[in-house]
């Protein structure tokens, strides 16, 4: 597979993962709908600055799409959407969230010392 077709394949693969439509990948790095749609399209070639704003609102390394990097796990990816929607959230949210992420980790500890 050519670096271009992994570098469409991949940034392509990443915001439908995220849940990002190309309208709000547009919104947040300035580059037209339009051309978005053509690069993961294969039809146009990324530019480098447009790559890194991608990469920035896709919270992934440059490397990664360029195919350098490994493949994210499953962990790595989830980690990646759950930072880039917390951002979006207040700060009285986000220690909301962390509250019940705490509660699920004692939970699966109680668990885990139950069964012995």
């Amino acid at each position: 597979m050519e670096d271009q077709d992994i570098l469409r394949k991949r940034l392509r693969e990443i915001r439908g993962y995220l849940n990002l439509t190309q309208h709000y990948v547009s919104e947040q790095t300035g580059i037209p709908r339009t051309a978005i749609a053509e690069i993961e399209g294969g039809k146009r070639r990324v530019e480098s600055i447009e790559l890194k704003k991608l990469a920035q609102v896709y919270r992934y390394p440059v490397a990664y799409f360029l195919g350098e990097d490994k493949e994210p796990d499953a962990d790595d990816t989830i980690l990646n959407a759950f930072a880039r929607a917390a951002g979006d959230l207040t700060t009285e949210d986000r220690e909301e969230v962390l509250r019940f992420a705490e509660f699920l980790r004692f939970q699966r500890k109680s668990k885990e010392r139950e069964r012995g």
